[in-house]
């Protein structure tokens, strides 16, 4: 498994490969086994419950952001906002890649389809009340090819079907994970660890370069 992960501390050393073409954990025909170690339940207020901001800003997570909440290769994140406007998600992938997506706000909760290892803030247009949550998908190391998953596992057991999306190639800051990712059948949930095999680009391992503008 891929187990090059950026921390805080590093995340501003991208360790992305532009055309990366090997690596020890895919074999020459494209198959790599994924791990993703047991991470929390999706939830609106995982990150930030409720910061109140008296004008247009910035709202930063209150919480340190581990393996445990975002995930081995991140996971998608959700914002809840009482107010309606242009929302930009600003953080990092699992490669310390900085990344942003923009989201539409509006007076409830939306969910982004990047994978984020690292939020460092989400802007908001306009004075209004902010919460920053995790949801269900997560992220994988690889660039997906095929949406075929073979021997999925969940807590070392067959699971049922999860799906998995291929890695998005041009990128924009609305559009999918340049490396795909995976929904499991089963939520997370704090307990569940997933395992699966699947094809991946060994052209482009690392998917395309996010855009932060």
């Amino acid at each position: 498994m891929a187990v090059q992960v950026a921390v805080p501390s590093t995340r501003r050393v991208s360790h992305r490969v532009a055309d990366c073409m090997y690596a020890s954990d895919v074999s020459i025909d494209g198959h790599t086994t994924v791990d993703i170690p047991a991470c929390v339940a999706a939830g609106a207020t995982v990150l930030a419950n409720g910061v109140v901001l008296a004008a247009a800003g910035n709202v930063a997570p209150t919480v340190v952001q581990t393996d445990a909440i975002m995930g081995r290769y991140g996971r998608n994140v959700t914002v809840t906002s009482t107010v309606g406007g242009a929302g930009v998600i600003v953080g990092y992938d699992y490669l310390g890649q900085a990344m942003r997506e923009s989201v539409t706000l509006i007076a409830g909760v939306v969910t982004g389809k990047k994978m984020f290892k690292d939020v460092s803030h989400v802007i908001s247009p306009v004075a209004a009340t902010i919460s920053i949550g995790v949801g269900v998908i997560l992220g994988v190391p690889y660039k997906v090819l095929h949406t075929g998953l073979i021997a999925e596992l969940t807590n070392d057991v067959t699971a049922a079907a999860g799906a998995l999306l291929a890695g998005v190639v041009t990128q924009s800051l609305t559009s999918g994970d340049p490396r795909g990712a995976y929904t499991p059948a089963a939520a997370p949930d704090g307990t569940k660890a997933y395992r699966f095999t699947c094809v991946v680009d060994r052209n482009n391992l690392h998917g395309s370069a996010h855009v932060i503008a």
